[in-house]
């Protein structure tokens, strides 16, 4: 009943604003500057000038595009805010620059334009709920995307390899720790030649124990009504990440020199030579650039009777920086684009015939191209424009890919909305203590995570004596913002 409210709420405020918008023949022609993730291909340029073109009298808006490489994203961002450069949207998320782009309010607050702008995309978060995510100090922040999926950790591998050496395994056999190490000692043995496993699992040591990230190695248990921030070291999911890392690694499963191995590991799954992982639904079931014919995943949950957390709305985000001339007119962008399914094609896959055909409803490569070598698609950052109400199948998504991914999330009763989504620790007063604290755990977790740091429950007792006087610290303030955060939801 809520949500019906909502969405009718909503759309009667379309409604009653629509008119408010500025006719095509009022807009002045603007430049608008977009910021993205990733390398620039060939045909960028070429592409949003057709855009530009094609909605002349909608938009009245040129682009300037700018992408920058992933290893710098977070920290050209930030420097770019500090200095008070002038753009107008650029892709986030929370595992980039996001919650320091808020704390700095690079990000402008929304709340009163989204409605007013972008009527249809405002109705699509408020039927959703995606937007409590978005929200900070009471203030929308960011234009989050608005796909539904789970990170439930599941343990794959090469099934057709499985099925070559006549081992059987089972899915739903397969659902905690032991039996994955039961399915690593016959797939070793089969296959001594090739990479068995490359890491412990953390993750789904997380979900056994229905943990929640906070940040900065932070966690709380979602089973808990009055949740207590614990140090992530000192909880028995990280001992037994540890535990089971080290016997992975006695047991010859993962190679000694994996810390000195500067190979991509994903480069050694598609070439066969890695032939399990860790993962969640999407990437078991994303189609690979595999160079062994016929080679694909299996895959298995691990414990279902833990909590996991929903994605977060926040994984891939859009936001318009403060320093926009333009935010009106962006928003009538994104608009658009949660409308149009032509505009959906331009920005995602092109130019048809330039940049991608069409065979029947799939986006394929031209002639010659592949992910590789592409001039357009695939590029990094779309993640966030993604509608699944226009997704084409494509080289790595099956028709349906996506409704099958929302129906997944869904049939599980402990995949869970987290409510700690749009918690952001301000560490503002705390800054030095957590940075000392993320790096301490970094440089032990290296070690940990591939079991080379000695015995397990000593390596992770001496972690959390290094981490003693920052942790105290740095949870008695993230409990505190914790419970003012829980507050104001009630």
């Amino acid at each position: 009943m809520k949500r019906v409210f909502a969405v009718l709420l909503a759309l009667g405020l379309c409604l009653s604003i629509v008119p408010s918008i500025a006719s095509a023949e009022e807009l002045k022609p603007v430049k608008l500057s977009f910021v993205f993730f990733g390398d620039k291909k060939a045909a960028v340029d070429q592409v949003w000038t057709t855009i530009a073109d094609t909605y002349r009298d909608r938009l009245n808006a040129d682009f300037n595009i700018r992408y920058i490489p992933g290893d710098d994203y977070k920290t050209t961002l930030l420097l770019m805010a500090a200095a008070g450069e002038s753009w107008d949207m650029n892709f986030d998320g929370n595992w980039l620059g996001y919650y320091q782009m808020i704390a700095m309010d690079a990000y402008l607050d929304l709340t009163a334009l989204l409605p007013e702008y972008a009527p249809d995309l405002y109705a699509a978060y408020q039927e959703s709920g995606a937007l409590e995510a978005a929200t900070y100090n009471g203030k929308i922040v960011a234009l989050p995307w608005t796909m539904v999926m789970n990170n439930r950790t599941n343990f794959q591998w090469r099934g057709d390899l499985a099925k070559e050496a006549g081992i059987e395994l089972n899915p739903e056999d397969i659902t905690d720790f032991d039996d994955v190490f039961e399915a690593l000692l016959q797939l070793n043995a089969a296959y001594p030649d090739r990479y068995t496993i490359e890491v412990s699992s953390l993750d789904a040591m997380k979900v056994k124990y229905s943990l929640a990230d906070l940040g900065n190695n932070l966690v709380v248990d979602l089973s808990d009504d009055t949740p207590s921030v614990l140090a992530l070291e000192a909880t028995d999911a990280y001992r037994e990440y540890a535990q089971y890392a080290k016997k992975l690694q006695d047991a010859g499963l993962i190679w000694k020199d994996v810390l000195n191995d500067k190979t991509d590991h994903n480069a050694l799954i598609d070439q066969g030579k890695l032939i399990t992982k860790w993962g969640t639904s999407e990437f078991a079931r994303t189609n690979r650039a595999w160079v062994e014919e016929g080679a694909y995943w299996d895959y298995a949950f691990l414990y279902p009777d833990g909590k996991s957390p929903n994605r977060t709305p926040l994984a891939n985000i859009s936001t318009i920086s403060a320093t926009s001339d333009n935010p009106e007119r962006v928003l009538m962008y994104m608009n658009l684009l949660q409308t149009d399914q032509a505009l959906y094609d331009l920005m995602h896959y092109g130019i048809e015939g330039v940049t991608y055909e069409l065979n029947g409803e799939e986006a394929v490569y031209p002639e010659g191209m592949n992910q590789a070598n592409s001039n357009f698609m695939d590029w990094g950052g779309r993640w966030a424009f993604w509608k699944p109400q226009f997704m084409r199948p494509d080289a790595s998504f099956h028709k349906d890919f996506w409704k099958e991914e929302e129906e997944n999330a869904y049939s599980n009763p402990n995949n869970v909305v987290s409510p700690y989504d749009a918690f952001s620790l301000n560490a503002d007063d705390i800054s030095i203590e957590t940075a000392q604290r993320d790096q301490t755990h970094a440089d032990a977790d290296k070690l940990i995570s591939v079991g080379l740091a000695g015995d397990a429950d000593a390596a992770v007792d001496k972690l959390i004596a290094d981490q003693a006087a920052n942790a105290a610290i740095i949870i008695a303030e993230a409990q505190k913002q914790l419970d003012a955060y829980l507050a104001l939801r009630q």
